[in-house]
């Protein structure tokens, strides 16, 4: 019976947040403009995707896209972190006002929630070993007795399920902790993007296991509205269409992905950050948001 009425508490959300989006034709992005600011959630555990730096501050390639729509807009921005498993959630019940963050694309989040058609970034999931496994094939670890480590509520609980259905799968609430989970033995593989690989290579020294292959699956990042609000949707596609032009979102994957400065810049206590760091920020005309910039009053962390 429980069961029954928490399906039927989603399914009204559901219908109440696609009647509320159609009977409003300019969608969030009207809502934004009138108060003046834009609230976007975000789980600040997945560095360098978003996280919190040494400082205690959020940081991270998809932080900086928010500072960016934000900019865009003209409105301050206010941060909130939450676990993975609550940003749809959150989302639906307007406690954030889009999804900016690094959300695969799935049919299964497609039923609840409204992708940008253009995406941001490409991945995929892989099985993440410690060291003396990495000769190991990822299929072998699809058989009773192994033990998966996923996040709750990302694209790896769905791959798991598919291609580790024979194994343990364990849900752990942040990368945080699948990465101990791993490092203890308490699992044999931790699923997650590649995108994370160079980050928790260096940390804790684990590799990917690349056989038969290194991509378990393929995966697209995209922004993400509430059902049926297509003008926030179309804004967001025509912003990204727009940094995909000029350079700027190249310009983010450079620092972000290509370049090691991050690290320096937001893992260690420092008073300022690299010039490079600074002529990105410059780049993307975010220095009202970023506390690094001396002058970042338009964005807040709760």
């Amino acid at each position: 019976m429980k069961k029954l009425a928490l399906i039927a508490a989603v399914a009204m959300l559901a219908v109440t947040s696609q009647a509320s989006a159609a009977d409003d034709p300019k969608g969030a992005i009207g809502a934004i403009l009138e108060a003046k600011k834009i609230v976007i959630m975000n789980d600040l555990s997945a560095a360098p995707w978003q996280f919190r730096d040494a400082n205690g501050n959020a940081a991270g390639f998809s932080i900086d896209l928010d500072r960016m729509i934000a900019a865009k807009l003209g409105v301050d921005l206010q941060l909130r972190n939450v676990e993975w498993a609550g940003l749809i959630p959150g989302l639906l019940t307007r406690k954030s006002d889009i999804l900016a963050t690094s959300m695969t694309v799935t049919p299964k989040r497609a039923e609840q929630i409204l992708f940008t058609k253009e995406s941001w970034y490409s991945t995929g999931v892989v099985a993440i070993v410690r060291p003396e496994a990495e000769n190991v094939s990822w299929e072998d670890l699809n058989q009773s007795g192994k033990r998966i480590a996923v996040k709750a509520g990302t694209s790896a609980v769905d791959i798991a399920k598919q291609f580790f259905a024979k194994a343990e799968i364990q849900s752990y609430p942040n990368d945080t902790d699948t990465y101990q989970a791993l490092k203890t033995n308490r699992v044999d593989a931790a699923l997650n993007d590649l995108a994370v690989l160079g980050v928790v290579r260096k940390e804790y020294g684990f590799v990917s296991s690349k056989t038969p292959r290194e991509l378990i699956s393929q995966d697209n990042w995209a922004f993400a509205v509430r059902p049926k609000d297509v003008a926030t949707q179309q804004y967001l596609d025509a912003f990204l269409s727009e940094i995909k032009k000029d350079g700027r979102l190249e310009a983010l994957r450079a620092y972000w992905v290509d370049s090691e400065a991050w690290k320096k810049d937001f893992l260690e206590k420092n008073s300022s950050v690299s010039e490079e760091r600074k002529k990105l920020v410059d780049k993307l005309g975010i220095g009202a948001y970023v506390p690094e910039s001396g002058s970042g009053n338009r964005m807040t962390l709760q």
